[in-house]
């Protein structure tokens, strides 16, 4: 399963360290004009099974009090290499597998090899 938003264990941190349950966090986010923000929406956030827009990230970090950049993890926010990241945290377990094998020296670089000499469809 791939995972869809890289925010979703953040917003569960932020959200549970102010002792919200999941509904209130969607009350929160109604109030403020987040029209579609239910439980389930939550859940699906935290679980990182649902995209979220950049007006979402927006209300979201309202309703938690934080900047929308302290939404995503320090992984992230701290990378020299935001792109590789970024691809590893949406990597899903097979995904990441694979990333970890590149990591290794003789099967990592023909793994690279052939990954740059395949044309993109």
């Amino acid at each position: 399963m791939r995972n869809l938003n890289v925010i979703g264990p953040e917003v569960r941190r932020l959200r549970s360290r102010r002792n919200w349950s999941q509904n209130d966090l969607a009350i929160k986010l109604q109030l403020l004009g987040m029209e579609d923000a239910t439980r389930c929406k939550i859940s699906k956030i935290e679980s990182r099974l649902v995209w979220v827009s950049d007006d979402d990230l927006i209300y979201l970090a309202r309703a938690l009090g934080v900047g929308t950049e302290e939404l995503y993890p320090d992984y992230i926010r701290c990378a020299k290499q935001l792109c590789h990241a970024i691809g590893m945290s949406k990597a899903s377990r097979f995904g990441a597998f694979i990333i970890g094998l590149i990591g290794c020296s003789q099967l990592g670089a023909a793994a690279f090899h052939f990954a740059h000499t395949v044309p993109l469809l």
